[in-house]
């Protein structure tokens, strides 16, 4: 039995790992995350709290944390009276750093969304997507290194986009069952020297901040373009003068016309806005399609698997 320090995020993938860290038998000694847990139940946690962070660290009694790695102290004393003799990272874009990283050597991990060495970074979902590169999607289990993304792998698993008829939900819950097979099996044996982790070879950084917006400097054909490839993402953004978060975009619905040099114009179901060579309607992300998505997740987590 090892006992873990667990830096992760709320979300679905995180709970994943810890699932099935949890379920080989092995301890968490305390979970730290990047934001404060969720004040209200969420539909995850009512019907399957198994597959959500709080649900688990309730269950465990396993105390949870918001820490800023960059902003704690003594980062070293205080994991040290911890008593946890493995680190495990999970989907957070905090930094770990070396003076943390030198107390568990090849004992501290990470789980990654993409098939390493491709799709280092932050953006391997939307990344793999608009570049059509299905054969990189997938989970990766690989040792922390001062790099980011570049440690030595464990093991890996393939999820396919295509697989799931590209429904991005789905896809997002077969990463969090990916993910829970790596730690519950790959892991142990990985820490008891049956797995040997290998060296990453020359790979790939992707980020997506610029192709995730939509807007005057991009062509229609280009727009169109993201939008299908996207699909149900959620990811394709544009940005609305007053509006302090950008709109999430659904799908091209039509060519009004070339552009008009005027700001967007928000409805309650669609955006207008100018791209480079014309003036087009964009249907947009609304509270029902971002709860269809969760129902998706949650009827592919609960589907019997064969």
């Amino acid at each position: 039995m090892a006992v873990a320090l667990f830096i992760g995020g709320n979300g679905l993938l995180s709970a994943g790992a810890l699932r099935g860290w949890l379920e080989g038998g092995n301890e968490v000694a305390a979970y730290w995350t990047d934001y404060p847990p969720k004040p209200r139940p969420s539909l995850e946690s009512l019907l399957a709290p198994g597959w959500t962070v709080g649900g688990l660290l309730r269950r465990h009694r396993i105390g949870q944390r918001a820490v800023r790695m960059r902003e704690l102290a003594d980062a070293q004393a205080e994991i040290r009276r911890l008593g946890a003799d493995t680190l495990i990272s999970a989907v957070t874009m905090q930094i770990i750093r070396p003076e943390v990283l030198v107390l568990f050597g090849a004992r501290a991990v990470n789980f990654h969304p993409a098939l390493l060495p491709h799709y280092r970074g932050p953006s391997p979902f939307l990344g793999t997507i608009l570049d059509e590169r299905d054969d990189c999607a997938g989970a990766s289990l690989h040792v922390l290194s001062a790099g980011i993304d570049e440690g030595p792998v464990v093991d890996q698993v393939a999820v396919p986009y295509g697989a799931t008829g590209r429904r991005y939900a789905a896809w997002i819950a077969r990463h969090a069952r990916a993910f829970r097979q790596l730690a519950r099996e790959s892991l142990p044996r990985y820490l008891d020297g049956s797995i040997v982790a290998s060296p990453q070879a020359t790979g790939s950084y992707r980020r997506v901040n610029e192709e995730a917006i939509i807007g005057p400097r991009v062509s229609l054909e280009e727009a169109r373009r993201r939008l299908r490839l996207a699909g149900d993402t959620r990811h394709i953004l544009t940005n609305v003068p007053g509006r302090r978060r950008p709109v999430s975009l659904k799908r091209f619905e039509a060519e009004l016309g070339p552009p008009t040099g005027g700001p967007p114009r928000l409805g309650l179901l669609e955006v207008e806005l100018d791209l480079a060579d014309a003036r087009v309607r964009i249907s947009r992300t609304t509270g029902i399609d971002r709860q269809a998505d969760r129902v998706a997740s949650l009827r592919e987590l609960l589907r019997p698997q064969l």
